[in-house]
């Protein structure tokens, strides 16, 4: 594989996203889809609504769905609670789906604060 681009640190966006290259690092589309291309290279720890895969990916994912397509490798813990594994594609990791509920959970919790920020609850002793 002669990847041209390649790209390490964090992703965030508000947005589906496409990758077709090497990337590394961290990626966040909370409430989007990813997309990695059949010629991509992704290591990542990897948080989305959606994730579809047709190229490589090594790491961690959490996401409402996950799709494996014939062209992909995949080698990576999920946290999610659809998991598709397509005819021909390639998986080694495991899969979660209690904690996928627990963590959808937390998330909409944390969307629904003002301003992005998480509900602190003092308890006194």
């Amino acid at each position: 594989m002669n990847l041209r681009i390649k790209i390490k640190g964090e992703l965030s966006a508000e947005e589906d996203v496409t990758i077709e290259g090497a990337f590394e690092g961290a990626i966040d589309l909370h409430g989007h889809h990813l997309t990695t291309g059949a010629g991509s290279d992704v290591k990542a720890r990897v948080s989305a609504r959606a994730v579809t895969v047709l190229g490589r990916l090594e790491g961690h994912i959490t996401a409402d769905a996950v799709d494996i397509r014939p062209t992909a490798i995949v080698e990576a813990s999920l946290v999610t609670k659809q998991f598709a594994l397509e005819e021909g594609g390639r998986f080694n990791g495991q899969v979660n789906t209690e904690r996928a509920r627990a963590a959808g959970d937390i998330l909409r919790h944390r969307a629904q604060q003002p301003n992005g920020q998480e509900a602190v609850r003092a308890t006194r002793t």
